[in-house]
């Protein structure tokens, strides 16, 4: 039978009693549009793979995502992508559900998500409406670098991170949305059920790349976008075109000629926006599993000599091991790097036996999920079935008071220097 499309889907949920399995979601209202020639029919948000419709409940508001196509093992990808966050949600991942018997239409069930809704703005609003006022954009791409070390730190990636599945929130909280094709340690080994955004991916990028790397090319290309246009707010309005930031496929294809390359090295105002353009250049034709992390590119331009070349994968870290050996070599080296780049030197010299007046180590952490003491310099639990964020009681943000991982370089939630 053929798959349902946005007018079925929105037909049938205009009746929420009758075309919803799960009792919460038949006792809710669905948003219409207020005014206009399509008054009183679903707001419906609309992408390659499904039409997302809000449900107001008595217990909050749900973000339903109706799947206008299948993708691939969808049923059994979200009963592990739910078993393996369960325990471990990222800050940036919001709530979900997913539901087999989710929606009837014309007397056919068919899947659905039920996810909390984020009221918030997709990233390339929030740019538009923060034009001419860097400090918010420099804010945001701090606490760009927040979420994508924190699920970096997890071993996995989303695997499609683009404008349209960056939602920013009002307080300015980062949440990501569209878990269709994401990346789990379970799937190393597989192909991706989908490419991701063309105007956000590696221009070397097919399915068969489908690691914790994946995220490493994308990462770059928004944050190098935000500190751009938060130098030059003209970017902006001369390369968005609603369906990326500034970068486009083409640039990535061909950087030597680009434009938005050529100006980004030459004309910006902020020299690391000029450095890592000049890396993002060079990442485009070097295999996709060899971009480095968006941390480790900033550790390394901080660090004095030449910048490290793009190391081979699998790297410590840098992807999903399947022997015990090297799981051990993920969780254990691979984590002390993971959400800040390399260790500093002075954080180095603390953890040095001998060096704090008796002690022959540095203090440790205990996980307050499965109890496993940790080294101070971890930010992960490195317990392999645990991994839950190890925090010191007595550290926190100076700014906005929030309790902060041991290790960190800025606050996960205010995105300001700690």
């Amino acid at each position: 039978m053929p798959w349902p499309g946005v007018a079925e889907f929105s037909k049938a949920i205009q009746n929420p009693g009758l075309c919803f399995e799960d009792w919460e979601l038949t006792q809710g209202q669905v948003a219409v549009y207020p005014s206009g020639g399509r008054a009183g029919m679903p707001i419906v948000s609309s992408g390659n793979f499904a039409s997302v419709y809000r449900v107001t409940c008595n217990s909050g508001d749900y973000a339903v995502r109706c799947f206008t196509r299948t993708v691939r093992d969808q049923s059994e990808r979200y009963a592990e992508l739910d078993n393996f966050l369960r325990t471990r949600l990222p800050q940036s991942f919001v709530e979900f559900q997913y539901l087999e018997q989710g929606i009837r239409v014309e007397g056919e069930w068919y899947p659905l998500v039920k996810m909390e809704f984020v009221e918030g703005r997709p990233l390339d609003k929030f740019v538009e409406q923060n034009l001419g006022i860097p400090d918010n954009l420099q804010r945001i791409a701090a606490r760009w670098r927040g979420a994508v070390s924190e699920i970096r730190g997890l071993g996995i990636a989303h695997n499609d991170l683009q404008h349209g599945n960056v939602m920013v929130e009002s307080d300015r909280t980062i949440r990501l949305v569209d878990y269709d094709a994401m990346f789990l340690p379970a799937y190393q080994g597989q192909t991706s059920p989908e490419d991701g955004h063309h105007n956000f991916q590696h221009p070397l990028k097919t399915i068969k790349n489908y690691s914790v790397n994946v995220d490493n090319f994308p990462a770059l290309v928004i944050y190098i976008s935000l500190l751009a246009i938060a130098a030059d707010p003209g970017l902006f309005t001369r390369f968005h075109n609603d369906d990326n930031l500034i970068f486009t496929k083409k640039d990535y294809q061909d950087p030597a000629n680009s434009e938005c390359f050529r100006i980004l090295k030459s004309q910006s105002p902020d020299d690391v926006v000029r450095h890592l353009t000049e890396e993002l250049e060079r990442f485009c034709s070097v295999p996709v599993e060899n971009v480095p992390r968006l941390e480790e590119l900033l550790e390394q331009a901080r660090s004095p000599g030449p910048a490290t070349p793009p190391r081979a994968a699998p790297a410590s870290g840098s992807g999903p091991q399947t022997s015990a050996g090297s799981q051990s070599q993920s969780t254990g080296s691979a984590y002390r790097d993971l959400l800040q780049g390399a260790m500093s030197r002075s954080a180095s010299a603390a953890a040095t036996p001998g060096t704090t007046g008796g002690q022959t180590a540095a203090a440790a952490l205990t996980c307050i999920r499965c109890g496993m003491s940790n080294s101070v310099d971890l930010i992960y639990c490195e317990n392999a079935s645990c991994m839950t964020a190890v925090h010191s009681a007595q550290r926190f943000c100076a700014n906005c008071g929030t309790s902060m991982p041991s290790n960190a370089r800025f606050c996960h939630d205010c995105g300001r220097p700690v």
